[in-house]
């Protein structure tokens, strides 16, 4: 499980990310290896992605919906080169987030030809930054030798080796930063996480993680996405395949994607005052929406939000007051509707 912060102060923590490399353990998120004869039938079902698109070697973000077109997680669903197959006896590596997405994908199970594996020993650490892949170049043994993790495209992997630990590296982080998430097992992970400490990483806990999310727009299951939001009204749509010829929730989805109740914007808050709780938003006196996820960015130097704005009101430029809950009394945060990626160097 990550740790809110590893003691070094959440702004240290966050500015590695930043500014040099910073090291999270991310063990904690679900992980199933999948195989059989009817894997790629089954995870193209359970997924709105086209696995077909997906090659071995690469990964894709995705979401599973339920039967109504809800939202009801994301993931990152991995093609394993054959190298990896052999190495995990699997095909396919899918990494959930925190919502109801085991339970979904189990459901297409029964009957099938698939094998699925749930993995608790195997760790993730997520390495991110722009020093992240000197780092990890610095200390990799490729095979191939000619593939180093410097050659690794956006949401591409391969297996490696880091001081005689096999592990598989990812390029994929969490930040709006470069990055790479390393699978090893426990003990291995753990020499490694004393590696790239001892190199320079700092690690970085969960409170920075989160300022650096919303900083990048990216969105959380729990808070900006809690199971009652479609992928439109999230912004979503682009990891949402509506050419493939049928998905869990596709047809619920297409009914709701005409008419969503709201978008998914951020929100640019003047001063540096922070938000405490629940926070909603007005305009004109006209209630238009609610924070999902606020940040004081003090690598931006304000307080911005990601919110959900009722349809015909989420336009950038939109003036908005914002007011911590039970506080309608007070004069409230200032500011206006905008891109919610506030901030990305990938």
């Amino acid at each position: 499980m990550t740790s809110k912060s590893y003691g070094y102060g959440v702004t240290s923590e966050h500015f590695a990310i930043r500014q040099s490399a910073g090291l999270t353990d991310m063990s904690g998120i679900k992980k199933i290896w999948v195989k059989g004869k009817a894997a790629q039938e089954v995870i193209d079902f359970t997924i709105t992605r086209d696995c077909s698109k997906i090659y071995p070697g690469s990964a894709a973000y995705a979401a599973l919906l339920d039967e109504n077109g809800y939202l009801v997680d994301d993931v990152i669903v991995f093609h394993l080169t054959p190298q990896e197959c052999e190495r995990y006896n699997a095909s396919w590596l899918i990494c959930f987030g925190a919502g109801l997405g085991v339970d979904y994908f189990a459901r297409s199970l029964p009957g099938k030809q698939v094998e699925a594996r749930s993995d608790d020993n195997t760790a993730c650490l997520m390495l991110q930054g722009p020093d992240a892949e000197k780092l990890l170049t610095n200390e990799v043994l490729a095979s191939p030798p000619a593939l180093t993790p410097a050659r690794l495209k956006r949401f591409e992997h391969g297996l490696f080796s880091i001081q005689n630990s096999e592990v598989m590296i990812a390029r994929t982080s969490y930040s709006g930063e470069d990055g790479f998430e390393i699978f090893a097992g426990r003990e291995d992970a753990k020499k490694i996480w004393n590696i790239f400490a001892t190199l320079g990483a700092l690690p970085v806990g969960f409170d920075a993680i989160d300022i650096a999310r919303i900083e990048a727009g990216l969105l959380f299951f729990g808070k900006d996405m809690t199971g009652v939001e479609t992928p439109t009204e999230l912004g979503l749509d682009f990891i949402v395949d509506f050419s493939k010829r049928n998905f869990r929730g596709k047809t619920g989805l297409q009914k709701k994607s005409q008419k969503p109740r709201f978008k998914t914007v951020g929100l640019a808050l003047d001063g540096f005052a922070p938000l405490s709780g629940k926070a909603s938003v007005w305009m004109s006196g006209v209630f238009a929406g609610s924070v999902s996820s606020h940040a004081t960015s003090a690598w931006l130097g304000k307080t911005v939000a990601i919110a959900h704005i009722k349809s015909d009101l989420a336009t950038n430029g939109r003036e908005i007051n914002v007011f911590d809950e039970g506080f309608f009394a007070t004069e409230g945060c200032t500011g206006f509707v905008c891109s919610r990626k506030f901030y990305t160097n990938v």
